[in-house]
């Protein structure tokens, strides 16, 4: 039986969450007679998700692939968070990590689902989840600008050293590590690891005749075998399978900008 087609769609955040926020996004499933089962890929980001009347959830940051069953005619919206901007959030992210987590379990947001379920446009309802995350944004002020900076630094040294992001950082590994795991949910290698799979998922997008060895070389792996491991370990699929289908979800970001990364 075939799955119901889905329609995707993301923009820019409005200014005031350009700091916290990588982008809102929308997805509606088509009509059908079964499921569509939407595989999920780690990129870093925590989400906050309301897929049609429920309330909303946060999905934690991901070291694995996770699939979604979405029924015929779902409409999902979404608000997806930078890499350590999930702290906003309140609870440490590493509490988050792997799993869909209810947002009224960290904070009062039942009157913005109940809100979001009433309005029947999706620009509405991402208009309305906007709003509501500028307020909180406006509370919780900045996002931790060390970690701003290592995030960037990851994403432009797809093959560095954490002991020289450490030093560039002047903190210890071990300060890194800490800081990483509250921030972002785990340490700054399995980010690394993540924003690479991310890159060879764009870079794979751009260029469909590129050579599975070229697309190594390009995103930051040793070599093909590396990146065979790699991909398989965290989506579960074959760099052919992958590569053939997978879409990058951290395209509007700004982290595979080339240039130096940011002094602190």
């Amino acid at each position: 039986m075939q799955e119901p087609t889905s329609i995707y769609r993301e923009r820019l955040p409005m200014p005031a969450l350009a700091g916290h926020v990588l982008c809102v996004w929308s997805q509606v499933i088509g009509a059908g007679e079964t499921d569509r089962r939407h595989r999920v890929l780690p990129d870093g980001c925590a989400d906050l998700v309301w897929i049609g009347e429920a309330p909303a959830v946060v999905a934690g940051p991901a070291t694995g692939p996770v699939i979604v069953p979405l029924a015929p005619g779902t409409v999902v919206v979404g608000v997806r968070l930078r890499p350590g901007a999930a702290a906003l959030l309140g609870p440490p992210v590493h509490a988050l990590l792997d799993r869909d987590t209810p947002l009224r379990d960290i904070r009062d947001a039942d009157p913005l689902s109940r809100r979001i379920a009433g309005l029947t446009s999706i620009e509405a309802r991402l208009a309305a989840a906007e709003a509501t995350l500028a307020a909180w944004v406006a509370d919780a002020g900045p996002p931790d600008r060390g970690i701003v900076a290592a995030t960037r630094w990851l994403a432009r040294h797809p093959a560095g050293r954490v002991e020289n992001l450490a030093g560039f950082l002047d903190m210890g590994p071990r300060q890194l590590h800490r800081r990483f795991v509250a921030a972002v949910g785990y340490g700054p290698k399995t980010l690394q690891r993540v924003l690479r799979l991310q890159r060879v998922l764009a870079l794979a997008a751009r260029s469909r005749r590129e050579s599975l060895a070229g697309l190594a070389a390009a995103a930051g792996y040793a070599d093909q075998a590396h990146m065979s491991r790699e991909l398989q370990a965290l989506t579960g699929q074959s760099p052919r399978v992958l590569l053939r289908a997978g879409q990058s979800t951290l395209e509007l970001s700004d982290l595979f900008k080339t240039g130096a990364a940011p002094a602190l």
